[in-house]
């Protein structure tokens, strides 16, 4: 991948952002050439060896009117049943998802969640922090990738996505 200071990325397991400054940092010694990334979503600016960039996953932001299409199917279909009820199982089925860090595998994280919710509600039951958390975090990622594509605030982001996909959210940076 060809990164250069400006350059809009998703960054796996962060999201979406900048490359903000090119900048060398010694390590034990060793002097080496760093990408410093400005995420949307997160206060933090976090730093990466350039040799090491295409090891971490990181890649270019998808195009915005693509990002709109892929996530319509969440209208048509806001939930699908995950190939499992065992929950340690389910855990394990997001990671994987997560790790894939692309715009697909967040639409199923948010199918399997939002199908997860509506049968434990339906059934009286509580739902557990860590559906709310992984749909939180996909809806963050597609929302954030979603404002750094179209050069868009967050909010305006948001917004975009409730309209387009039914899911009412407001994502505000942390």
């Amino acid at each position: 991948m060809n990164l250069k200071v400006g350059s809009k990325v998703f960054y796996p397991s962060h999201g979406a952002g900048w490359v903000r400054e090119e900048k060398e940092i010694e390590f034990n010694g060793e002097i080496k050439k760093y990408f410093e990334f400005e995420l949307v979503t997160n206060p933090l600016r976090i730093s990466a060896p350039i040799d090491n960039i295409d090891n971490l996953g990181i890649r270019s932001v998808i195009p915005a009117e693509k990002i709109k299409d892929t996530i319509k199917v969440l209208k048509k279909t806001p939930s699908t049943k995950p190939k499992t009820k065992d929950f340690n199982i389910m855990l394990n089925l997001f990671k994987e998802l997560e790790e894939r860090s692309d715009l697909e595998a967040s639409i199923q994280i948010i199918q399997y969640c939002n199908h997860v919710k509506k049968t434990r509600e339906k059934e009286g039951r509580l739902i557990p922090v860590s559906i709310e958390k992984q749909l939180e975090g996909a809806v963050r990622n597609i929302v954030g990738e979603l404002a750094v594509s179209s050069g868009t605030s967050l909010k305006t982001a948001s917004l975009n996505f409730s309209k387009i996909t039914g899911m009412e959210v407001d994502i505000e940076k942390d």
